[in-house]
């Protein structure tokens, strides 16, 4: 059997050494590149039996070429860089790691909720800038305790943000196009209720083509006057032109955000000159353990795919 030639297509890690260590398990060579556009990816990866993928795009186009691809292993939760159709289409399997960051996320998105509800991130860049008496400025502050905090997408994140956020008195509703049997402590119902009622609306939806700039003017308009929206989720969830009128035109009183439609975020773009929004750069699922769990699991379902052992795929 001739040597597996496996690609790694891009990454943001310094090295591929845990990669290696585990791809050793096969017999097979790793080439790391480093990818930015299709082209790019046909050029490194034409020929390879597996592929690694952080963000490189792997559309149609590019399946439709891949010579002897059989399986694609993505590193995060997230696949919308991958054309799954097109890649079923093609037999080549596509699998992710699901559960890498659910803690990192729910607990990044419980910061950004703490963040916005009390104004912290306002309130410090007031005081350095040498005032201390602020409230004027920043407008009142209410107590979660009876507030509603509203979540889109009630999956392993939604819900154990929802778990996190709990105790501080809050009620909890949520929408989801497929709700687990158990969602608990979220009260689900349909999402126009969760639009219209919630104080903060947390997003917790893959990127897929009905989830595309869900949150547009429309439904930016069904939102209080008074409520905050938060983003862990993908950019392409919100339309950022919808949203930044929203801010501007106080339809909404703020957002804290750690994705966006163009990342990273161009140094002229209008939220980073608002005062009422908390901005990360795609940092939410970061953690030692994150980091180093994503590496291994996403070279482990490769050696799993060809060992065959692999027990679920998403394609």
């Amino acid at each position: 059997m001739p040597q597996l030639q496996i690609v790694l297509t891009d990454t943001g890690f310094p090295d591929s050494d845990i990669e290696k260590q585990i791809l050793s398990a096969l017999d097979a060579q790793l080439t790391v590149a480093k990818c930015r556009t299709e082209d790019d990816v046909l050029a490194a990866a034409r020929d390879a039996d597996a592929l690694l993928v952080q963000w490189a795009p792997i559309t149609r186009r590019v399946i439709g070429q891949l010579t002897r691809c059989r399986f694609i292993s993505r590193y995060g939760v997230g696949v919308d860089m991958i054309d799954l159709d097109a890649a079923r289409e093609r037999g080549i399997r596509v699998s992710n790691v699901p559960d890498f960051c659910a803690e990192e996320v729910a607990s990044h998105t419980l910061c950004f909720l703490l963040a916005v509800g009390k104004k912290m991130f306002w309130q410090d860049r007031l005081m350095r800038q040498g005032q201390w008496s602020v409230v004027s400025t920043i407008g009142p502050i209410s107590r979660f305790q009876g507030q509603t905090l509203g979540i889109i997408g009630v999956g392993r994140i939604g819900r154990r943000f929802a778990q996190m956020a709990a105790p501080l008195g809050f009620r909890i509703i949520g929408y989801d196009a497929f709700p687990a049997a158990d969602v608990s402590p979220v009260e689900l119902t349909d999402m126009d209720t969760v639009l219209r009622q919630s104080d903060y609306l947390s997003l917790h939806t893959p990127l897929v083509k009905e989830t595309h700039h869900l949150m547009n003017a429309q439904n930016f308009a069904k939102l209080k006057p008074g409520a905050f929206l938060i983003n862990v989720s993908r950019g392409g969830v919100v339309d950022t032109a919808a949203l930044v009128e929203a801010l501007e035109k106080g339809k909404i009183a703020g957002a804290a955000l750690d994705v966006f439609e163009q990342e990273p975020l161009p140094a002229s773009h209008p939220l980073l000159k608002m005062d009422n929004v908390v901005l990360t750069p795609h940092l939410a699922s970061y953690s030692l353990e994150a980091a180093l769990q994503l590496r291994q699991d996403t070279a482990k379902r490769v050696v799993e795919f060809f060992q065959g052992t692999l027990k679920a795929c998403l394609v």
